[in-house]
């Protein structure tokens, strides 16, 4: 990657570190807080949801937002009022003021990834892209591991304390933000451009990059169902306790960000992007179904390792390549593509759930039955799509 675009790299990096530290810090202490507020199980799944539920809705408009007006202003704002919610999130006492709060944090969250990743691709092409894709998925890898870590330690001296950590850390990221990063929209998207852009309507079916909508949506769904009831899974079957499973999910960390962050451009340059989106979806549903069979925790673990790389191997992909095939705005396409993900993180646990209920292997048994099932169905027209010409 060329030196002028280290700088505006790391901001990036920074960025979408710190915006999933914040996501997953409240994993560890979310059931206890709401407990604590006079919540049970409902108030718990409404909590989970609607952050997913709102990024879905609004993803898409800050995507088109940062064609219009640039990628810096909305990424501030994304910055500025994601460290705003989650200090007042450590300021409130009452349940249904947390649901709502919540919900914006979500709505405001939601302008940070599309609208960086669409300023990736401003700053970048070819293989060069697809690195860089791979470094921003390594570098949300990290702020997974490092979330939830966070979450347990500072939760045990005050349910709040997290919170305030993960607000004042993005608060003070906003100034090397506003004098670091320049702007990389060289011109707003022309207007014949923005007629032409995908909106999040039931006309988005029509949309030559529908596949890859879809192909996100099933990435998505595949893992959060997988998040949702990998704790209970593990404990059932191989006796896992919360010291256990946090050092499962490190494990999970560290190798994806080695892929995401090493391997993905040599493997892209080597076979192709469409090729590797293909066959991460492949491994991951194998390592789904490795997982069921898994009966000790060394073979568990690797197991889940499998599933990872997979998944590693799909995301920064999937991405590069709607920046790359895209007609009708980075912003805007990377934003319809970020909702499409959101949506599966608004099902997946509830499915999940539900199906871990009936029967404790159901939900990586669908997992793997929908990755396998999309590469069949929409895996070729990937495939023509990267070779045909742009229009």
């Amino acid at each position: 990657m060329q030196k002028q675009m280290m700088r505006p790299m790391v901001i990036l990096l920074i960025i979408q570190f710190l915006v999933m530290v914040g996501f997953g810090i409240v994993i560890p202490i979310l059931p206890f807080f709401v407990s604590k507020l006079g919540g049970g199980a409902l108030s718990l799944g409404i909590f989970m949801s609607i952050y997913s539920i709102m990024q879905f809705i609004f993803a898409p408009l800050w995507g088109r937002l940062s064609d219009r007006i640039g990628r810096r202003p909305v990424l501030l704002i994304g910055i500025g009022g994601y460290g705003v919610t989650f200090i007042m999130f450590g300021m409130i006492n009452n349940l249904y003021l947390l649901i709502g709060l919540r919900a914006l944090a979500g709505m405001v969250s939601s302008a940070t990834l599309p609208t960086g990743m669409a300023y990736l691709a401003d700053i970048t092409e070819g293989i060069g892209r697809s690195k860089g894709m791979g470094m921003l998925g390594a570098a949300m890898g990290l702020g997974m591991v490092f979330g939830p870590a966070l979450g347990g330690w500072l939760g045990g001296y005050s349910f709040s304390l997290p919170f305030f950590v993960a607000g004042g850390l993005a608060i003070l990221l906003i100034p090397f933000t506003w004098i670091l990063l320049p702007e990389s929209l060289r011109q707003p998207i022309s207007d014949d451009l923005r007629r032409r852009r995908p909106r999040l309507s039931l006309g988005v079916v029509k949309d030559p990059l529908f596949a890859l909508f879809a192909f996100n949506f099933v990435i998505s769904f595949s893992m959060s169902m997988f998040e949702s009831t990998y704790a209970l899974f593990s404990a059932a079957r191989v006796g896992f306790g919360p010291r256990q499973i946090g050092i499962t999910f490190a494990i999970l960390g560290i190798f994806a960000v080695l892929v995401q962050g090493g391997l993905i451009g040599p493997l892209v340059k080597k076979f192709g992007e469409a090729n590797l989106l293909k066959s991460g979806a492949c491994l991951a549903a194998f390592g789904l179904i490795l997982i069921i069979l898994a009966g000790n925790p060394v073979l568990l673990v690797m197991s889940t390792v499998v599933f990872m790389v997979g998944n590693s191997l799909m995301t920064p992909t999937s991405s590069s390549l709607v920046s790359k095939q895209t007609s009708r705005g980075q912003g805007a396409s990377l934003g319809v593509f970020q909702s499409f993900a959101s949506l599966g993180r608004v099902f997946g646990p509830v499915t999940g759930g539900a199906l871990f209920e009936f029967r404790m292997g159901l939900p990586y048994i669908t997992g793997a039955t929908v990755l396998v099932l999309i590469v069949l169905l929409v895996g070729s027209k990937i495939s023509m799509m990267v070779n045909a010409p742009l229009v």
